[in-house]
């Protein structure tokens, strides 16, 4: 798959569920870094008609509420079933991609950042310059995702199950910053953010 065609630098800002890639995001935002939150995006596209009858056609009306997607309901239904998944991300991945394609090309900074848990599973790492990897003790991951998410340590297991390994994220990525509630985060982004700055005016 080739990279996204656009004259400033594409970059992908990863990792695990609860390793913090919101709040770094977050950060890379008051930098002046236009960010595109995939999973939030994700959700404003679940609210098309089109794709209310696409996930209805593929996985029945059990999951529709009141005419809506009934995430939690989808959610529970694909993350107990790889098939199901892959189902899923086929059908909403494509339209992300064209969406996040869309935004970039109307943003003006030197460089522009998507955030989402699963660069490496769809595939898209190639889309990008470069890929920054948020890693995080899996301590630290199954403790933040129970007290956002009030789910068992069995369920956020079953969830990272579906993903890339931590430490091979963390092999193919050309950053990594270390959340581990030791290291200072704001330097790291800050050296990264300069690096990024330094090669888009070389572009």
């Amino acid at each position: 798959m080739a990279r996204i065609k656009n004259p400033k630098l594409i970059i992908a800002l990863t990792g695990s569920i609860g390793s913090g890639k919101t709040l770094i995001a977050q950060v890379f935002k008051h930098l002046g870094v236009p960010v595109y939150l995939s999973d939030v995006e994700a959700k404003k596209l679940y609210e098309n008609k089109e794709m209310i009858s696409q996930i209805e056609d593929l996985f029945g009306s059990g999951v529709i509420t009141n005419g809506q997607i009934d995430k939690k309901k989808l959610a529970d239904l694909v993350f107990n079933d790889s098939f199901l998944l892959k189902k899923l991300n086929n059908c909403v991945h494509p339209l992300v991609k064209q969406d996040f394609e869309k935004w970039a090309l109307q943003q003006s900074f030197p460089y522009v950042i998507m955030e989402s848990a699963i660069i490496y599973e769809t595939g898209w790492e190639r889309l990008f310059d470069k890929i920054i990897c948020v890693s995080t003790p899996m301590d630290l991951v199954l403790q933040r995702v129970q007290m956002r998410d009030n789910q068992t340590k069995e369920q956020i297991m079953k969830r990272i199950a579906n993903q890339m390994s931590a430490d091979e994220k963390i092999k193919r990525s050309g950053y990594v910053i270390n959340n581990d509630n030791i290291q200072l985060v704001i330097p790291q982004i800050r050296e990264i953010h300069s690096q990024l700055l330094n090669a888009a005016a070389n572009c």
